[in-house]
C-alpha cells in the first residue's frame, strides 16, 4: 500500500469539496455554482433524458427539473482513485436525494438512491477561492454518470402543479 503524501491527501479532500458543491447548489437553487463542480464540456449522463454537453446545459436542465420542489442531497459511501500522475481521477459516491413537494404536492415526496461515477480532471485555478489550500490545483467533473439504484414516494412531486 503505497503512501499518501499532504499534497495528494488535500487533493482527496479538494474532490469531496467539489462533489459537495454540487449537493448545495442543487439544495440552494444556486446553479451558478455548477461552473464550480464540472468542465465546461463536461458530458453528464441522468437517467432522465439524454447525455448533456457542456455546463450550461446541465445548469439549465437541473433548474428546471428542480423548480417545482425544496431538496436535501446527501452523499454517502465513496471511493476515490486518483491517477498515478496525479491529475485525473475517477469516483464513486452514492446518494440520497429527497424531493420535497410544494403546492398540491406539499407534504409528498420522492426519495432517490443512487450513485455519481465522475471523472475528475485537475485544472488550473483561476481564482484563489476555487483552490482548497494546499491543494495542487482546482478539481471538476468532466464526465459523470449518475445511476438511480431505487426510487421512492409520490413522483408527481417532480411536476409541480
Amino acid at each position: 500500500m503505497s503512501s499518501l503524501t499532504n499534497q495528494s491527501a488535500i487533493d482527496y479532500e479538494a474532490i469531496r469539496n467539489t462533489l459537495s458543491r454540487y449537493c448545495v447548489a442543487l439544495d440552494t437553487k444556486d446553479f451558478s455554482l455548477l461552473a464550480r463542480v464540472f468542465t465546461e464540456n463536461v458530458v453528464a449522463k441522468y437517467p432522465f433524458g439524454p447525455a448533456l454537453e457542456g455546463v450550461e446545459a446541465i445548469q439549465a436542465k437541473i433548474s428546471d427539473r428542480l423548480k417545482h420542489i425544496t431538496s436535501q442531497h446527501a452523499l454517502t459511501t465513496q471511493t476515490i482513485e486518483m491517477a498515478a500522475d496525479g491529475k485525473t481521477a475517477e469516483t464513486t459516491t452514492y446518494f440520497t436525494g429527497i424531493h420535497f413537494g410544494q403546492g398540491k404536492w406539499k407534504g409528498q415526496q420522492v426519495t432517490a438512491w443512487g450513485r455519481y461515477v465522475d471523472h475528475f480532471v485537475r485544472v488550473k485555478a483561476d481564482a484563489a477561492e476555487d483552490v482548497l489550500p494546499g491543494a495542487t490545483g482546482r478539481w471538476l467533473i468532466d464526465k459523470r454518470e449518475t445511476v438511480f439504484m431505487g426510487r421512492l414516494g409520490e413522483e408527481g412531486v417532480m411536476d409541480g402543479e
